[in-house]
């Protein structure tokens, strides 16, 4: 859904969102928009590849954008207080993001040149994927090490190392737990008739489930169905296991301060978005959803609220040296001043909108500002699409 539409150009997004607050359309909504008045917000990481971010907002108003971010692409609600003291019209661009270096295979995501250490990658957005590399870890680490084996005249049968089946028997804070209910059936118990059965230390065979099978691609159940015990590799997806943090902060609601935490397992298994990207998008909706409930409070009635939130996809241009961001929306959110509602414009809805649209001018000339001239060839050369 995310990327049936292309992302926008950063700057070119802008230039439509504030001509899309101009509308007759927005303007039925109750919301009144005036230009001279508004306070362009920013809530992103703050990572010198978003840069671009706040030079953008800085054309098209002549206003320093006020920053309700917090890095790791973390929306920061107290700063709401203290953005409405400034201006009693808030219009928001946020969300995650992530590095992207074009191929012809549609791409890499999750990393990025920096100029200032010539030569080198590193990863993009940092915060996050320090969050996420020690969940991959023990995932790679399971995927490699949960077997699966077909003896002749037997069933298929899994050999799972025992941390992935008892918590204590690992003393990593990251416990990836196998779903006893939808991957594995009874346990093989020791048969000196049958050798394949004799107890190793530090795992456990079992039957497997029959629809854990029938989930599986072709190629992946030949190798299963063979004497030759195969790493179970992808086929590990997330109803079949369980990842958490031992020692992860918890809120008074008894979930994980870091809400991105329970969805660890879609991310890292995800079948059609690769891990880093499918964090970003996760994390985004989440912090929008926490946007939205700051501006729903009832100390937000008096004040107005545009909010454009989607995940920003940095690249680094080597004609010009510098950063350039992608936009792809994921969630907007109008809230007229005098209400406690908003309105909520998906996706698709604004995709469609904004065709119909041409940026407003800004207020200073983007060439300037930017450094550059606009920088379509990069657009251009974002071809991922989902497999």
């Amino acid at each position: 859904m995310v990327f049936s539409h292309k992302p926008f150009l950063f700057q070119d997004f802008v230039g439509k969102a504030f001509a899309y607050l101009r509308t007759e359309e927005v303007r039925k909504m109750g919301f009144v928009f005036d230009p001279a008045t508004a306070l362009p917000c920013k809530w992103k990481c703050s990572d010198e590849s978003l840069f671009g971010v706040d030079l953008c907002l800085y054309a098209y108003t002549g206003q320093y954008p006020f920053d309700k971010g917090l890095i790791g692409g973390l929306f920061n609600g107290p700063s709401v207080g203290a953005a409405v003291h400034h201006s009693p019209l808030n219009v928001d661009f946020g969300g995650s993001h992530v590095g992207y270096i074009p191929d012809n295979g549609g791409g890499k995501f999750g990393h990025i040149d920096r100029p200032l250490h010539p030569g080198e990658r590193s990863t993009d957005c940092g915060a996050m994927m320090a969050l996420l590399l020690p969940f991959k870890e023990i995932y790679d680490d399971a995927v490699d090490n949960i077997l699966l084996f077909q003896p002749p005249g037997d069933d298929v049968l899994i050999s799972v190392p025992n941390e992935f089946l008892q918590p204590s028997w690992s003393s990593h804070p990251i416990k990836l737990m196998v779903d006893l209910e939808t991957l594995v059936s009874e346990m093989v118990r020791y048969d000196s008739s049958r050798e394949y059965t004799r107890m190793l230390a530090g795992r456990s065979l079992f039957k497997v489930q029959p629809g854990f099978l029938e989930a599986m691609k072709p190629n992946e159940l030949e190798l299963a169905r063979t004497a030759t015990p195969t790493p179970v590799g992808p086929s590990l997806r997330a109803q079949y296991y369980n990842i958490f943090d031992a020692e992860a902060e918890i809120a008074s609601d008894g979930v994980p301060v870091r809400r991105i935490l329970p969805y660890m397992k879609y991310i890292l298994s995800a079948p059609t978005a690769p891990m880093a990207l499918k964090a970003a998008v996760t994390n985004t909706n989440i912090e929008y959803n926490q946007l939205i409930d700051r501006v729903r409070a009832a100390d937000c009635k008096p004040y107005t609220f545009a909010s454009f939130t989607g995940v920003f996809i940095d690249l680094f241009d080597e004609l010009t040296g510098k950063y350039v961001n992608l936009f792809q929306p994921l969630g907007t959110s109008i809230k007229p001043a005098g209400t406690t509602k908003d309105i909520e414009i998906g996706c698709a809805e604004l995709h469609e909108a904004f065709e119909k649209l041409e940026p407003v001018d800004p207020v200073l000339p983007l060439e300037g500002v930017l450094g550059s001239k606009r920088p379509g060839h990069l657009l251009d050369q974002f071809n991922f699409s989902i497999q």
